[in-house]
């Protein structure tokens, strides 16, 4: 630990007795601790001081059990690392926890010097590189920037702590690890590569051999030709091994992010429209997290595409608010999936975490480098015409004109789609919706360009719609 500096511990434990123990050991080690007994009383202490990291029990009195309230601690302020202990073994907890980000998770009974040493290391080491907040921007000028976002988001949806890319090098023969994000690993060495697959049965074994941890990796092919390989790591986590789905999904990955990688090595025009490639990538982890919305960044590219030009939006302009489009909602990756899938109500915190997403979009947009209006555009999304939308309430001309053709457009497509919460809607029930809240929730100039392309918009919309409701009739 830094000299001078007293690391805050904030211990959330029902027991006294275990509470006294914890608190007693982390105080004769040097932290300052801030010991109570429940999640309520845990969010009001933090309202009141900063922490490091909070210590918690799974199992908590009142309402909020132990991942809800770290879940609110990060919410107070994001940067607090967590320990869970727990009790009981619950591999779907566990999951969840790592959804959320905590450092550390303890299967009672837990000694002091297990809790001490979990806690040093966890103060100790770096942010995970996924999580919004402990990922340093790379410079606009990094070519590498797109591939480490994807790999990041990679990393969320399979909830892996490390995230790994290869490359081949056909001159040496050898294929040599270029990206590596998340919890730092022992030295990655090169792997002799050869034509056969002799050299990803070597690399996979000495993945094994370092981090004695569940890995996945899979070849990056493009029309034959391997350009290298990606890996996920559960790092330190022997006890979540890796489902078949999430092979099948990593290799899914790994064909859509051939095109870009092939971008990325070569100085060649391989990719006309890079807007359609983020589509599709998008729309692949969308459908990991939220299966009902694969599809979300095609049909959203296409409804804002008509309403710009309708608008009479300069070609440039079209271009910069369709890539806005596609990457609008890269924050939702990030949240935990149960709450984007719930088919009832939202309680308050749940609600509060949902409206943070375009805070974290607008994030990941800048550390790519991209233009700032793109990122302001996909901040205020969910602002509202008449000022009560989030995150900024920012209300009419205060809102761009492309962050209200982006309301209108997701808006309209989210009608049209079956959530958990709700069937699909005609198009014409759709636009009556948009119709009433013209300047209340939309800008009057954008629901007057809908009314204008609504019979086009039907036209090109309606086939997916029809298909759409056969599935959601199949599921119900």
């Amino acid at each position: 630990m830094t000299k001078g500096w007293t690391p805050r511990v904030l211990i959330v434990e029902d027991e006294g007795m275990v509470n006294r123990l914890y608190g007693h050991a982390l105080e004769q080690n040097g932290f300052a601790v801030v010991q109570v007994g429940t999640g309520e009383a845990a969010i009001e202490a933090a309202l009141e001081q900063p922490f490091d990291i909070a210590v918690i029990d799974l199992r908590l009195p009142g309402k909020l059990d132990g991942l809800t309230t770290y879940r609110a601690l990060k919410a107070i302020h994001p940067s607090i690392k967590g320990i869970i202990i727990t009790g009981y073994g619950n591999r779907q907890l566990l999951i969840e926890a790592l959804r959320l980000g905590v450092d550390g998770w303890l299967e009672k009974p837990v000694t002091v010097t297990d809790l001490v040493e979990a806690v040093r290391r966890a103060i100790l080491s770096e942010t995970r590189q996924f999580q919004q907040h402990g990922w340093h921007p790379p410079s606009p000028s990094d070519k590498s920037a797109l591939l480490k976002l994807f790999l990041q988001m990679l990393m969320a949806t399979t909830v892996s702590n490390v995230g790994i890319l290869w490359l081949v090098d056909s001159d040496e023969q050898y294929i040599r690890p270029q990206i590596v994000l998340g919890e730092k690993i022992p030295p990655i060495p090169p792997v002799q590569y050869t034509l056969s697959s002799e050299w990803l049965i070597t690399l996979r074994a000495t993945m094994d051999e370092i981090t004695s941890s569940p890995c996945l990796i899979v070849p990056i092919r493009w029309q034959g030709e391997t350009l290298g390989a990606v890996g996920l790591c559960r790092y330190r986590l022997s006890s979540v091994p890796y489902s078949q789905s999430d092979l099948h999904y990593l290799e899914r990955f790994a064909e859509w992010l051939a095109p870009l990688l092939l971008a990325w090595l070569y100085p060649m025009e391989v990719l006309t429209n890079l807007t359609v490639l983020l589509e599709s990538l998008t729309g692949l982890l969308h459908g990991q997290v939220e299966p009902t919305e694969q599809h979300h960044p095609q049909r959203l590219r296409l409804i804002v595409q008509k309403l710009g030009k309708a608008l009479g939006l300069s070609p440039s302009k079209l271009i910069l608010l369709e890539l806005a489009a596609t990457l609008h909602d890269l924050g939702k990756l990030f949240l935990p999936s149960h709450i984007l899938s719930k088919p009832g109500e939202l309680t308050e915190e749940e609600r509060r975490l949902i409206q943070q997403h375009p805070i974290y979009s607008e994030q990941f947009l800048r550390q790519l480098g991209l233009p700032k209006n793109i990122a302001l555009w996909v901040r205020w999304h969910h602002e509202r015409y008449d000022g009560n939308g989030y995150p900024d309430q920012r209300r009419a001309d205060e809102i761009p004109l492309e962050a209200q053709i982006i309301s209108v457009a997701e808006t309209l497509d989210t009608l049209l789609s079956p959530r958990p919460y709700k069937p699909p809607l005609s198009f014409d029930e759709a636009l009556n919706r948009i119709r009433e809240e013209r300047g209340k929730q939309f800008s009057p100039v954008v629901v007057d360009a809908l009314e204008e392309i609504a019979e086009e918009l039907k036209e090109l919309l309606q086939p997916q719609v029809r298909e759409q409701e056969k599935i959601f009739s199949a599921g119900s």
